[in-house]
């Protein structure tokens, strides 16, 4: 092949680029890499095919229209292209959709990238994005697969997940990792260089810390949730919604151990709650520490925040004479709580990632 006079419509139609774009393997990551090694002069070209590729998939998987519009569609470009010029549109390979694909994105590429604010984000738009060379891990096994970064970091790689990250990983200010799945990230602490995760819509950010990510490409929600250290969330610039269909929205957050952040892909919009089950973040906690007698119950609130780094609001005057006498040693968080509060007539409520204790106080 010549790829030295090739154009980006020409890339467009070559088999084994498509193949690689959607479905790339290690022997083909290899082969484009050569042909990107020796026609350097070809790299914006390339890039531009295969974003194109990559962009017109996310919207076909969105659903482009109905069927008879898409149908309409094809038959007025393939008309088109008939007509171009005077001369016929060289006959490809059999490639129905494909052939179709090309030309819708070439003829709508403008609108497609018109609309910066209707980008559909997924996994493989957001490695098209990247300027930096990738190596791919991809868990086809029934358990998780263990990765180790050169920085220290590790990560726990779910079944039927897949993680993109630069060969040289220890260079640049930031790193940066893209996953499709689910995967566990225990990041080595360095506040130089950042650590992101591009998870479809959503960019996480961190500076040394554990925590989870859930962010199946079919799923409706992209869920964070934190062991420990914190965890900044934001929605990527080019997915939130315009200002007025965005108003009011929450699109950026922190998020403490047991927090967790559920991302509304439809509503682009995140959330803030606690974990279904708070674990305790100081793994060295006595375990009498939670055997109370006659202990103030202001005091015992302050057990709790400092054992599962979990924010509780409660008014301390209200609550200065009321004890508790309790060995809440084996109880989850959520049932010290129950005991807590029926012991002294209160109630709790979980909200924005808190835990907020109102009542009536003791005499």
């Amino acid at each position: 092949m010549d790829y030295a006079n090739y154009s980006v419509r020409d890339f467009l139609e070559d088999d084994a680029f498509r193949n690689w774009v959607q479905s790339p393997t290690d022997e083909s990551n290899a082969f484009w890499q050569k042909i990107l090694d020796g026609y350097p002069q070809k790299s914006a070209e390339v890039a531009q095919a295969r974003h194109l590729l990559l962009t017109l998939s996310d919207q076909a998987t969105a659903g482009f229209g109905s069927e008879d519009q898409q149908k309409q569609i094809l038959r007025n470009i393939k008309m088109q292209m008939n007509q171009e010029n005077g001369h016929p549109v060289r006959k490809l390979p059999v490639w129905p959709y494909w052939s179709a694909a090309a030309s819708i994105i070439l003829l709508l590429g403008v609108w497609f990238f018109a609309k910066p604010n209707q980008k559909t984000h997924s996994y493989n738009s957001n490695i098209a994005d990247s300027r930096q060379r990738l190596v791919e891990k991809v868990n086809t096994l029934g358990i998780p697969m263990s990765i180790v970064f050169a920085d220290g970091s590790k990560v726990r790689l779910a079944p039927a997940s897949r993680l993109s990250f630069p060969e040289h990983f220890n260079k640049g200010d930031k790193r940066e990792v893209y996953l499709s799945g689910e995967a566990f990230f225990e990041v080595a602490k360095n506040p130089e260089r950042p650590f992101f995760v591009y998870s479809n819509e959503l960019v996480t950010k961190v500076l040394g810390t554990s925590f989870n990510i859930k962010a199946y490409e079919q799923d409706q929600d992209i869920v964070v949730n934190v062991t420990s250290g914190k965890v900044a969330v934001s929605i990527a610039e080019n997915a939130k919604p315009s200002t007025a269909s965005g108003e009011g929205k929450v699109q950026d957050l922190l998020l403490l151990p047991n927090q967790q952040a559920v991302l509304s892909r439809k509503e682009a919009e995140l959330v803030r709650s606690l974990v279904k089950e708070p674990v305790l973040v100081r793994a060295n906690a006595a375990q009498k520490e939670f055997v109370f007698t006659r202990t103030s119950v202001n005091e015992v609130f302050e057990t709790l925040k400092t054992a599962y780094s979990v924010p509780i609001i409660y008014d301390a005057a209200l609550f200065a004479r009321c004890e508790l006498s309790a060995d809440l040693t084996t109880e989850s968080l959520y049932e010290k709580l129950d005991v807590i509060c029926r012991s002294v007539e209160a109630t709790y409520k979980s909200e924005d990632g808190q835990i907020i204790i109102t009542g009536n106080g003791c005499n």
